[in-house]
């Protein structure tokens, strides 16, 4: 039997522990993307907040830094081998990202290219099964819609591997790639091999850890429950101005990001009245199930993209149809917008049930394998 340092056990209490209004903040974050990428189609999806919704993929990544220096930062300074880290979180992400893969690809040689008569070049497949989207200038690949994200991940896993725990250096490194990656943002720079998806990580991540390193020296400062909810109240209210805005780019991310690096910091705290809503178990289920939810969803807006049509053509309402075709979201099509709101909230139904299938079948059982085979002596 191996007993653990009181460092180590301590570490590991403080990894067990479940930021709950964050969970349910990243469940509400996928359910936004996926109004996002369903387009201005129907009155909820049409709502200006969600048509920004791209934006909340940085509060993503900044929430990564977080759980992840919370869950593993002192863990691999006292020696948590590294390799073992990058196999559990690649565990967490690749099986069912190969799963979402094989199913595009099947409707590649089923449906699109016999039946719609669209192929897609076998460019976009290697790309999806290698993770090199990280590396593109702009997002885009039909066998793995959100492939970019993911293959943006590894690469900051792999960095938190190689950083975590190395001192002053390995600070100054992570600060100075932030820094560049804020310049470029703001400045468009965009380039094959630094784009602007792997800057949005390598930017937001870093400025994660730095929340959780404020939430670990705040720990003993807590906020009441009065303060804890004005803050919150102001906080939600100020993201969905910000979401309203129009007219926001790459250039807006820094400072998207700096208000989610507050967001992350005050809501770990779940002491506010909105933290308490956050506790709604609903709420809470749709946290669980955000990763699997937001690897799913673009089955549910790309294909009914490219059938609708064609249904609305064979029972007579070709008037329905888009007068320009579309291949973003559900505009491909027109329908009265109460039809729209329908279509798009019982696609939101099903993808979340898929998301919840994907969750129990793939992305557990994988995380649960990849957890005993990292460390199999535990």
């Amino acid at each position: 039997m191996v007993v653990e340092a009181p460092s180590a056990a301590a570490s590991r209490a403080a990894a067990a522990h479940r930021f709950i209004a964050l969970d349910s903040l990243r469940g509400l974050a996928a359910l936004v993307i996926v109004f996002y990428h369903m387009g201005d189609f129907g009155w909820v999806a049409g709502l200006p907040p969600f048509r920004y919704g791209w934006m909340l993929v940085d509060f993503f990544f900044i929430l990564s830094g977080f759980v992840i220096t919370w869950s593993y930062g002192e863990r691999l300074a006292m020696g948590y081998p590294r390799t073992g880290f990058v196999m559990v979180r690649l565990g967490r992400m690749y099986p069912l990202h190969i799963a979402t893969v094989l199913l595009f690809v099947i409707l590649e040689f089923a449906l699109f290219r016999p039946v719609l008569h669209e192929a897609h070049s076998l460019t976009e497949l290697l790309r999806g099964v290698f993770l090199l989207d990280a590396f593109r200038t702009g997002a885009g690949n039909f066998y793995a819609p959100v492939s970019w994200a993911v293959a943006v991940e590894l690469v900051l896993y792999l960095i938190a591997a190689a950083f975590f725990g190395r001192g002053r250096w390995a600070i100054a490194i992570s600060a100075l790639l932030a820094a560049i990656s804020a310049w470029a943002l703001w400045t468009g720079f965009n380039v094959t091999g630094f784009g602007r998806l792997l800057q949005r990580g390598l930017l937001a991540f870093p400025l994660g850890v730095l929340a959780c390193w404020l939430y670990r020296r705040m720990e003993g400062r807590k906020p009441g429950a009065l303060l804890a909810s004005i803050m919150e109240i102001a906080l939600f209210a100020l993201l969905v101005w910000l979401l309203c805005l129009p007219g926001k780019y790459a250039n807006w991310i820094p400072c998207m990001d700096m208000l989610f690096l507050v967001m992350v910091l005050v809501f770990a705290w779940d002491a506010g009245i909105v933290s308490r809503v956050l506790q709604w178990q609903p709420l809470v289920t749709l946290g669980t199930l955000s990763f699997a939810l937001y690897m799913v969803h673009l089955f549910y807006v790309i294909l009914p993209n490219r059938l609708l049509p064609h249904m609305f053509e064979a029972t007579g309402h070709p008037d329905w149809i888009a007068t320009k075709p579309d291949k973003f979201g559900l505009l491909s099509v027109a329908p009265p917008p109460a039809l729209a709101t329908a279509i798009s909230l019982a696609l939101l139904a099903l993808a979340i049930g898929t998301a919840w299938l994907a969750w129990r079948y793939i992305e557990e059982p994988a995380r649960e394998w990849s957890r005993r085979f990292a460390n199999p002596h535990k």
